[in-house]
C-alpha cells in the first residue's frame, strides 16, 4: 500500500512542489527517495506532514497520526444508528472495537479478508463492492423495523428539484430511488487526483 501511495505522489509531484516554502514541498523529496515503502514508513515520511491541513497537520510522528485518526476513541460518543463493516486484514485499520464501546446504536461487523475498503465481487454486469448488499439491507433495518424517537432529532427533509431527499443544511448529501436499479454514475465523479474516491 505504501508502494501505491508513492506511485500516485509521484504522479501529483510537479503539482504539489509550485510552492517550494510549503511544508508539503518539502515532504515530496523525502518521500520521492522511499524504495517500496510499507505504509507506515511513507505515512511516516509523508502523510504525517502533507495528510491534511494546519493546525492539525503536520504531526510529529506516524503514530501521533494513527492516533489522532482513529475512530476507535469516539465509538461510544455516537447516537445514532451506526454500522462499521471492517476486514480483518486491512492494512490500515488495525484495532475494531467490536463490542461498539457497549453502545446501542453501533453494529461492528467484521469479515475475515477484503483488505482496506476492498470487498470487491464479480456482479452479473460488472465488478462492485459486497458491502453494498449489507449496508442497503442496514438501512431497510433502520428506516422501517428500528422505533425511532421522533422528539430527539428534529430533521427537516425535503425533495428537491431533481427528487433527491435531502436534510435542510445538508445540500451535498441526499438520496433517492432510482426506478430500475443499476449503476449510478456520479454527476460529479472525480478524475486525477481523487480517482477512485
Amino acid at each position: 500500500m505504501g508502494a501505491n501511495l508513492l506511485s500516485v505522489l509521484k504522479r501529483h509531484a510537479d503539482a504539489l512542489v509550485k510552492d517550494p516554502e510549503h511544508r508539503v514541498a518539502k515532504a515530496v523529496p523525502l518521500a520521492m527517495s522511499l524504495k517500496n515503502p510499507t505504509l507506515d514508513k511513507f505515512d511516516d515520511t509523508f502523510t504525517r506532514i502533507a495528510g491534511g491541513s494546519a493546525p492539525t497537520f503536520p504531526f510529529d510522528t506516524a503514530q501521533d497520526y494513527y492516533h489522532w485518526a482513529s475512530s476507535h476513541d469516539v465509538v461510544q460518543d455516537i447516537r445514532v444508528p451506526y454500522l462499521a463493516i471492517n476486514a480483518a486484514d486491512d492494512p490500515v485499520v488495525r484495532h475494531v472495537p467490536m463490542d461498539g464501546a457497549d453502545n446501542g446504536y453501533v453494529v461492528m461487523g467484521l469479515t475475515p479478508a477484503g483488505g482496506h475498503l476492498g470487498w470487491f465481487q464479480a456482479g452479473t454486469e460488472y465488478v462492485d463492492r459486497w458491502t453494498t448488499g449489507p449496508v442497503l439491507e442496514w438501512f431497510k433495518v433502520v428506516a422501517e423495523d428500528i422505533v425511532h424517537d421522533t422528539k430527539a432529532v428534529a430533521l427537516r427533509l425535503y425533495i428537491d428539484d431533481d427528487g433527491y431527499l435531502k436534510e435542510e443544511g445538508r445540500t451535498l448529501l441526499g438520496c433517492k430511488e432510482i426506478e430500475g436499479g443499476g449503476v449510478i454514475k456520479s454527476a460529479g465523479e472525480q478524475l486525477g487526483t481523487l480517482q477512485g474516491l
